[in-house]
């Protein structure tokens, strides 16, 4: 069994990233997939071999009975699936109240369970897609704008340093002349 360092998708918890205050920026930078591996895609690495390509046996051998027992806690897979109960429920009930023999019914449920889950899936992965991208959008810009602050900010230092000295000599200058007697 693998043992997972933060709390499983979808948990309310922040993850690691987050709780770590110089390591926010992680997630939207993605790392090689090999660091043997050459650029251009040629798929050789460097000790001149190939790497085999992925076959359907290695993505069969990735699925464990886990996977399964926590689907429901993998972002909008759950809402996907309560909307798709609802409408295979709805419709697959309107079938069989205007008068549909049970199983063309029932067959317009499960059709509409399958079709209304996998396309509020969809849906519900591109809207968090695009709020992802806004959030990097928006860490950019928080990000410019404090450095924008930090110049303006560092700039009033330098001109309130310069008119402070400048007064000091001033004082400086003025004192200077009041200790001549002649």
């Amino acid at each position: 069994s693998t043992t997972h360092t933060g709390p499983p998708p979808g948990a309310t918890e922040p993850p690691d990233h987050v709780k770590t205050p110089n390591k926010v920026y992680e997630v939207f930078h993605s790392q090689p997939q090999s660091a043997n591996a050459l650029p251009e895609g040629s798929g050789q690495n460097t000790a001149g071999g190939r790497e085999r390509p992925p076959a359907i046996t290695d993505a069969v051998k990735t699925i464990k009975l886990e996977d399964f027992k926590k689907v429901h806690m993998y972002p909008c897979v759950r809402e996907s699936l309560l909307m798709g109960i609802g409408s295979g429920f709805g419709i697959g009930g309107i079938r069989a109240l205007w008068g549909a023999p049970i199983p063309k019914a029932a067959n317009w449920a499960v059709g509409t369970f399958v079709f209304a889950s996998f396309a509020n899936y969809e849906f519900c992965l591109y809207r968090r897609r695009l709020e992802k991208a806004h959030m990097k959008r928006a860490v950019e810009i928080i990000d410019r704008k404090k450095a924008e602050k930090e110049a303006a900010a560092q700039a009033k230092r330098e001109e309130r340093r310069r008119l402070k000295e400048e007064a000091d000599r001033k004082v400086e200058e003025a004192a200077k002349k009041s200790w001549k007697f002649w």
